[in-house]
């Protein structure tokens, strides 16, 4: 069964209409296209677009073009084909769902027992859509969460800890490339953790009863909590509705840097109307505003501030934070760190590479209390306390191993003479081949 929760997150069950029955075993496609066209007309937030669309279905409702379509989700998916070919909407989407069909078509019957905790229960194995908080190499922050979940309340103590887990950290990077969006609300509440101030976000008009909805990122809402560090935020084609929000908001008001791709470019917030014959339509409503730019992301997606393929967004975020810190590097010792960190992004696994074994086995031999030796196309680094480090290409004379060392193959005379290693704290050494 669908749920009443679409994207942004709002309540739509006042946007039901009362079915009409289809003649047995068949649907009244004409009755349909005609339902279809007046909830548009009477909901979609861009009234001479929906003529534009109803026009279109009655057009090809003449020419035959839904005749020989005999299975109702088939119907379904051609209306709603036709419809995006006059005008494209992400959010705009037909359905045949009894079940969905006859909940919206009787509102006033009795919610199901049980109906609020089966969806916490089912919100909380998802954890509310936060899949991972971990701190990178080099104090960098990193949350992944996959939606902005309508239950605020109950997620607030899970948001909190993930958030506060990276309090520390030098700079976060948020992940949401695979975020479908969710609740503006959420969008809100998840913002205040990064504003000191009061600070106003995208507002959201209404067609329906013709308002504008402010939304404000609230410091007390974040429990005392300021996260002050740059942020970075990931993107991808995925990254849709709500979760552009939130990413529109942050780069408009200067607050993080988006890395990715461009988004999916949804900014219409979507209710369900029933349509009859058990149909079911998804009619974008409202739309977003942003007070700044007086405009929104519909369409063209949120434009990253630095374009790079959603596989490569989050090594290129880390790049960034690095190389803003040796920038404003003062010591040599903060630069050695900072330059450590940067070429260990760059380490790429052999799985991924092709290594001239010839050259790997002139690395080869004891360096004093190491030995260094090649198995199968794979350079190893040997402790002869017992360790061994699995060698990742950096430079062709440049490894990393661990995520802690880094080995440097150096030639005199037209021979490998010596190895310096360095660690991510900052000291080096260097030992001669034996």
């Amino acid at each position: 069964m669908r749920t009443l929760f679409l994207l942004f997150g709002f309540s739509f069950s006042c946007l039901a209409q009362v079915a009409t029955q289809p003649p047995q075993g068949s649907v009244n496609v004409k009755a349909l296209v005609d339902s279809i066209d007046r909830a548009l007309f009477r909901t979609y937030i861009f009234p001479e677009k929906s003529k534009l669309m109803g026009n279109h279905l009655k057009s090809q409702l003449k020419k035959g073009a839904y005749k020989s379509i005999g299975d109702p989700k088939e119907l379904a998916g051609r209306l709603e084909q036709d419809m995006q070919s006059v005008h494209h909407d992400g959010h705009l989407r037909v359905n045949y769902d009894p079940d969905f069909a006859r909940m919206l078509s009787q509102p006033s019957l009795p919610k199901p027992v049980g109906v609020d905790s089966m969806a916490l229960r089912s919100e909380r194995a998802e954890n509310f859509g936060f899949k991972k908080a971990e701190i990178l190499n080099g104090n960098i922050g990193y949350v992944q969460f996959s939606g902005f979940s309508g239950m605020i309340q109950e997620a607030k103590a899970t948001i909190g800890a993930a958030l506060a887990f990276l309090s520390n950290t030098d700079a976060i990077i948020i992940d949401l490339r695979k975020n479908g969006g969710g609740s503006p609300h959420m969008v809100k509440h998840v913002y205040s953790y990064f504003v000191s101030t009061r600070t106003r976000l995208n507002d959201i008009y209404d067609r329906r009863v013709d308002k504008t909805m402010e939304f404000w990122a609230e410091p007390a809402d974040a429990e005392s909590m300021k996260l002050s560090m740059p942020v970075y935020i990931l993107t991808s084609k995925q990254t849709f509705s709500a979760a552009e929000d939130f990413t529109y908001a942050m780069q408009v008001n200067k607050r993080a840097v988006i890395v990715g791709d461009s988004t999916g470019g949804g900014a219409h917030p979507t209710g369900p109307v029933s349509v009859g014959q058990n149909f079911v339509v998804d009619i974008p409503f409202a739309r977003s505003i942003n007070h700044i730019t007086k405009t929104d992301w519909e369409g063209t997606g949120v434009i990253p501030d630095i374009p790079v393929s959603e596989e490569k967004a989050l090594v290129k975020a880390q790049d960034l934070i690095l190389h803003a810190r040796l920038s404003t590097a003062k010591t040599e010792i903060e630069k050695h760190r900072a330059k450590w960190l940067i070429d260990a992004l760059k380490a790429t696994d052999y799985d991924d590479v092709t290594i001239d074994t010839t050259l790997l086995k002139t690395y080869e031999g004891e360096y004093g209390r190491f030995k260094v030796f090649v198995k199968d196309n794979v350079l190893f680094l040997y402790d002869f306390t017992g360790r061994t480090f699995r060698l990742k290409p950096i430079e062709k004379n440049h490894f990393l191993g661990d995520d802690w060392l880094q080995v440097e193959f150096i030639s005199g005379d037209g021979q490998v003479s010596q190895m310096r290693m360095s660690g991510k704290p900052g000291w080096v050494d260097t030992m001669n081949k034996n």
